[in-house]
């Protein structure tokens, strides 16, 4: 088993192409770079996969109430205690673990926000309807030849063959709207399962941003051939997407991928 693991911040095109969207240009500055609010975490024993992907923060509030965005962003801790989370309770729980233990290591980590949430309270530039810092996220554990996977929203879990054709990709959905934040009844909109691995699968653990790239077929060819310049191969990829398509591919991105 091998794996390769991939985070990048948003573009400078992108950025604009939001800000334009969102008429703020003129509130943000030439050189403006937004804070990290991706994470991802790569344990090689056991073998635990996890990205998450902070909430972005209600940028009209903050230019309503003439504060700037914070560095580091409330929404990005949230997603890097997910991580560290998911991977302290998989640890603890590897040798025993099962599909019914899935839920579990999203209680826990969830709870651990429930934590930071109750230390700095709602707020009204958190961004989403619950009014807390938030993030989405998803993560695969790995044992025997089983992949034992959850995600909530828009955060994704893949499974490809040898030949990266697709087996399973999770929905994306977040009908209800749910997120990482704390709350006890998000657990009730997670996605989970186990899937089967052969020799030679791909499983992907992967935030929105590279969600237009999964369905690229040049993208994935990258992944088929899996050669020692797997990242330049990406990174050069991303430069010339994001140039035709900062609004689909210039996002805020983490990916993990493993070859079983």
């Amino acid at each position: 088993m091998k794996h390769f693991s991939i985070s990048e911040l948003p573009s400078k095109e992108a950025i604009q192409a939001f800000a334009k969207k969102e008429k703020i240009a003129e509130y943000l500055a030439q050189d403006y770079c937004h804070p990290q609010e991706d994470f991802l975490i790569v344990s090689d024993d056991p073998p635990v996969f996890v990205v998450s992907d902070g909430v972005t923060l209600n940028i009209a509030k903050l230019i309503e109430n003439n504060a700037k965005y914070p560095n580091p962003s409330p929404a990005g801790d949230v997603s890097r205690i997910f991580c560290e989370a998911v991977i302290k309770y998989a640890k603890e729980k590897y040798e025993i673990f099962s599909e019914r233990d899935v839920a579990d290591v999203f209680k826990y980590a969830n709870g651990e926000v429930r934590k930071y949430n109750e230390g700095t309270g709602k707020s009204d530039i958190s961004g989403n309807l619950t009014g807390y810092y938030s993030a989405t996220g998803s993560f695969a554990i790995i044992k025997n030849n089983k992949a034992y996977w959850a995600s909530i929203c828009d955060s994704f879990v893949a499974h490809f063959d040898r030949e990266m054709n697709l087996k399973f990709m999770t929905s994306g959905l977040c009908r209800p709207y749910a997120v990482i934040n704390g709350e006890e009844r998000m657990v009730n909109h997670l996605e989970s399962g186990v899937f089967n691995l052969e020799k030679g699968d791909r499983v992907f653990v992967f935030t929105d941003g590279f969600e237009y790239y999964m369905e690229n077929s040049n993208f994935l060819e990258l992944f088929k051939e899996w050669d020692e310049n797997l990242k330049k191969h990406i990174v050069e990829f991303s430069k010339e997407a994001n140039l035709r398509d900062p609004e689909k591919y210039g996002h805020e991105r983490s990916l993990i991928a493993v070859l079983f």
